[in-house]
């Protein structure tokens, strides 16, 4: 297996099971050893990657053809009565899957986490990174029948990037020059800066925050370029896709029909699977697939550690105001313990640092627990003997089992940590943002995209309520310099800063498990932290 950052896989692959804008919920799902595999019939076969996550996985039914047809059954917990469809304001977990089967953005990420085109043949900067060149490909039609052009681009753009009301991607698209866009053709959009922006094919590489919309775009009939179209849906109940027989991909997708239902708890959701109601459970609890093992009719989709759920430290708020407080808090976790218990150990060791496929990640940098040093801090930031209050609620898989863990191994440095378990609609409710230490998830996104999407004072997922003038200094220098080697250099020191100063503790990067009937196929693992690898709809198909 090769080493990233220091970050040792703890699955014990052979012996151990495996791991979910409006105003009230942020709009974007928030890895670092290869470790896909598919489980069926009793184990676990790894595979292991280079530099970057593998891809590997149990040849589909003994290496037949897909088949085309069928109606696939997905059940997932998370959803709310909050759920929405439009392409720019996902609000729950499930959400991210459903805006990924209905809309295609420029750029995505693909299963190893590395930018690729998607409805762009070519994004071309100019010398200093000031005007971009963006081709569309051609003959890509919208499920309406209409063409996809340059103008879609510009109005779908100008929708997130609206000063009167920004929707998430927003932050991404600031050094943009929204009232520059111009259609050069039909098929060629010329985006013109405000500042040079070398990094702006990784800031739009959320797929769940840039699908490419038509004019004119109504939210409540939803219209994307993706594998599946809107046929029906009742928010925090169930949608209904068909599938799009003018997608541009040829000869996909394969499944006529894509149905996701909601659930309201892990149990119910397992037990359809087995009855046979369901086809596929996706992002399920991390111990069912022990349950699993020996089964001839259910096998898992185990990802690579892609999603992160770390526990927010505001860093204007006491006591995590004071530096050696939180400097403390990261020193107060046995990672690979923490890790065992509470993901099963299927994850791998996270160093306070995000973003772990980046190529510039600080691969350096490494933080064990440190009790006396714990102890140190905080005795000296007049805090021996601290309580505090975690908020939290069930809202990835593992969560709630690591806050738990965290306060027991606390106690150690006389810290007493009362975890708050809280609805879902809660903690996501007028109060997120604002809880003082507190847990949340992410997927995976490139190192600038990320301080976009949560580091910056403007950005909309800013939970550790982070502004360090420096730092932002540094993050626009990096987005302006377009030698990679140089903007590494750059992204160095600021991680650098958030590995000293930060307000995150990121104790792990984890898997994730879909468990799915073995008539399922098509589905290969991911390190970006969406289920069901990556939200691979194009390529599923029914035995």
């Amino acid at each position: 297996m090769a080493n990233r950052a220091g970050s040792d896989d703890v699955s014990g692959a052979s012996t151990r099971g495996a791991p979910g804008a409006g105003s009230s919920r942020r709009d974007v799902l928030r890895g670092a050893l290869a470790g896909g595999v598919i489980l069926a019939s009793g184990g676990l076969a790894a595979a292991c990657g280079g530099s970057s996550p593998s891809t590997s996985a149990t040849p589909s039914a003994g290496g037949s053809q897909p088949r085309r047809g069928g109606n696939l059954r997905v059940g997932i917990v998370g959803g709310s009565t909050s759920d929405t469809l439009d392409a720019h304001k996902e609000v729950t977990q499930p959400d991210a899957i459903r805006i990924m089967a209905l809309y295609n953005p420029l750029v995505r990420l693909n299963t190893k986490a590395q930018v690729i085109n998607d409805l762009a043949e070519e994004m071309t900067p100019n010398q200093d990174a000031t005007v971009w060149t963006v081709k569309l490909k051609s003959g890509v039609t919208f499920h309406n029948g209409k063409d996809l052009t340059a103008d879609d681009v510009i109005f779908t753009f100008r929708r997130i990037g609206d000063p009167k009301a920004p929707l998430v991607g927003a932050t991404g698209l600031a050094p943009v020059d929204l009232a520059g866009l111009k259609a050069v053709d039909k098929v060629t959009v010329q985006v013109p800066m405000k500042t040079p922006y070398a990094s702006f094919p990784e800031q739009i590489s959320a797929a769940y925050n840039f699908g490419i919309v038509p004019v004119g775009y109504n939210p409540a009939r939803p219209v994307g370029t993706g594998p599946f179209m809107y046929h029906s849906f009742t928010p925090g109940q169930q949608s209904v896709f068909e599938r799009n027989p003018h997608y541009f991909k040829p000869g996909l997708p394969h499944l006529d029909q894509v149905t996701i239902i909601d659930f309201s708890a892990d149990t119910a959701a397992f037990n359809a699977l087995q009855s046979g109601q369901l086809d596929v459970y996706s992002q399920a609890t991390l111990s069912l697939t022990n349950e699993i093992k020996g089964s001839t009719t259910l096998k898992a989709l185990v990802s690579q550690p892609g999603q992160w759920t770390p526990f927010t430290m505001r860093v204007d708020a006491p006591p995590f105001n004071d530096v050696r407080v939180r400097q403390a808090f990261r020193l107060l976790v046995d990672r690979p313990q923490l890790i065992n218990l509470s993901l099963a150990g299927f994850g791998s060791v996270g160093n306070d640092i995000f973003s772990q496929w980046d190529p510039c990640y600080a691969r350096n940098l490494h933080r064990g627990q440190d009790i006396s040093q714990a102890k140190f801090l905080l005795k000296q930031a007049g805090h021996a003997n601290l309580t505090v209050q975690l908020v939290t609620a069930d809202f990835a898989a593992g969560v709630l089992q690591a806050a738990q863990v965290f306060a027991q191994e606390a106690k150690a440095a006389g810290v007493t940590v009362n975890v708050k378990p809280v609805p879902i609609g809660t903690f996501y409710g007028p109060n997120y943002l604002h809880w003082p230490f507190a847990q949340d998830f992410w997927a995976y996104s490139p190192y600038l995209s990320q301080v976009a999407q949560g580091s910056l004072s403007k950005s909309p997922f800013n939970e550790t309520h982070w502004n360090d003038p420096a730092y932002v200094a540094l993050y626009n220098k990096a987005n302006a310099t377009v030698d990679k080697a140089q903007r590494c250099q750059i992204i160095s020191q600021m991680q650098m800063t958030d590995f000293e100063r930060g307000g995150y503790i990121i104790a792990a990067y984890n898997k994730q498990v879909d468990l799915m009937s073995t008539r399922v196929h098509g589905f290969v693992p991911a390190g970006t932290g969406v289920p069901l690898g990556n939200a691979g709809w194009e390529g599923a198909w029914l035995a």
